[in-house]
């Protein structure tokens, strides 16, 4: 049984899985290692911050 099959919602937003619908799996640490799906595209990470999101690269910077 996969994890969409024992969810039948998605972590990241709540909705429902289609049958045979496509998932991802993400990782949550909370005192043990599981395994959540979430639909293509969506994630229970936080967005990054604009600050994060355009921080130069170590390589970019030295160059």
């Amino acid at each position: 049984m996969s994890a969409a099959e024992r969810q039948r919602t998605c972590a990241a937003c709540g909705g429902p899985f289609a049958p045979e619908e496509r998932t991802g799996l993400e990782t949550v640490i909370d005192g043990e290692v599981r395994y959540v799906a979430v639909h293509t595209r969506h994630s229970t990470y936080p967005p990054l911050r604009d600050t994060e999101a355009h921080r130069p690269t170590d390589a970019a910077a030295a160059a």
